[in-house]
């Protein structure tokens, strides 16, 4: 595709995500236009499309498919309809950016990369942390030599409290599906010449004890251990009171590199009422440049064909299978040994 010409992208799912994603390839992509949104909400997509200044909108996901000169989608709607929608896309030739998690299940993921790759069209998942300044140069030291080898990770989400989710809304197991998913893959792409062998995982409601009998849980801590015999710990909880908390850590036989910080900026404040920094409270303030540099990246992904940055299909079913080992781990009350 030459360089001058947009590539027109279709999105799908006009949610708090979707509506960020598609702000961003509206807004601010210089080489992509949205011409599409699809939303069976009715007045959703249309709603967006109003807002972003897109002409076409859609309730059904087969007729934006059908959008005139389209030539890629973001798939942005909730995590279970992900893989039939992703299958659909590449079934219609389209490059496809998936949000996290790809598929719910190993059979779903290995569904999904062979349509893709049957198709031959680019797929793309969404693990913004790599595309994080932070997060990139922490990878970057550690395949430079600058720490020696891998010796203890840690990888950790806390989302910024107050909650008031409804946790009866919340599927089940989503601490492992869609939170602690950007954990694994960070993990195992800052361990990348390192195989998962063994997973332990204990998971708790502390954040909202009163659905402890109804299988919600909202506090995890995952142990994985790696052939090289290097150890990653993984946590998550839903309510950090001070902020959006993303950190991540290698420490090494030469050294240690941390990523990721809860303020703002290095900003402090001296006052009367001590010493303070302002936080975090958004996913969509603070990874605003991993957002975009994901999906510029998927652009020229499109351009060329193929992949050749970026988390991929495989990447996403790697991840899925440390999740879907945490939830075997949590209940059997047993370390997972994985396949």
């Amino acid at each position: 595709m030459p360089k001058n010409i947009p590539v027109n992208v279709g999105l799908i799912g006009a949610g708090r995500i979707g509506s960020f994603h598609g702000e961003t390839v509206a807004r601010r992509l210089v080489d992509a236009e949205l011409v599409a949104i699809a939303d069976p909400a009715p007045g959703a997509a249309a709603s967006l499309a109003g807002k972003l200044d897109v002409e076409s909108s859609y309730t059904d996901v087969a007729d934006l498919l059908s959008h005139p000169d389209l030539d890629a989608v973001i798939i942005a709607t909730p995590a279970r309809f992900h893989t039939n929608i992703l299958v659909q896309a590449a079934e219609a030739g389209k490059a496809i950016f998936c949000e996290k998690p790809m598929a719910l299940t190993l059979e779903d993921a290995d569904r999904a990369i062979e349509a893709a790759r049957s198709s031959g069209v680019p797929l793309q998942v969404g693990f913004n942390r790599r595309w994080d300044p932070a997060f990139s140069e922490g990878r970057s030291a550690i395949d430079g030599g600058k720490i020696g080898s891998p010796h203890l990770l840690r990888s950790l989400t806390r989302d910024p409290g107050p909650f008031g989710a409804d946790p009866a809304r919340i599927p089940p197991w989503t601490i492992f599906y869609e939170t602690l998913i950007h954990d694994f893959d960070t993990l195992l792409w800052l361990n990348s010449n390192a195989k998962p062998v063994e997973v332990t995982a204990v998971a708790d409601t502390l954040v909202r004890p009163d659905f402890a009998d109804k299988g919600f849980h909202d506090t995890a801590v995952v142990t994985i251990r790696f052939d090289n015999g290097s150890i990653a710990v993984a946590e998550a909880n839903f309510c950090a009171m001070y902020g959006y908390d993303i950190r991540g850590e290698v420490f090494g036989s030469g050294g240690m590199v941390t990523m990721g910080d809860v303020r703002r900026s290095s900003m402090t404040l001296f006052d009367k009422n001590g010493v303070s920094n302002e936080t975090w409270r958004r996913d969509t303030d603070h990874f605003v440049h991993g957002y975009t540099a994901q999906l510029a990246s998927f652009v020229t992904a499109v351009r060329r064909g193929e992949i050749t940055e970026g988390p991929t299909g495989i990447d996403a079913r790697n991840a899925l299978s440390i999740a879907l080992a945490c939830i075997e781990s949590v209940s059997q009350k047993a370390a997972i040994a994985l396949k």
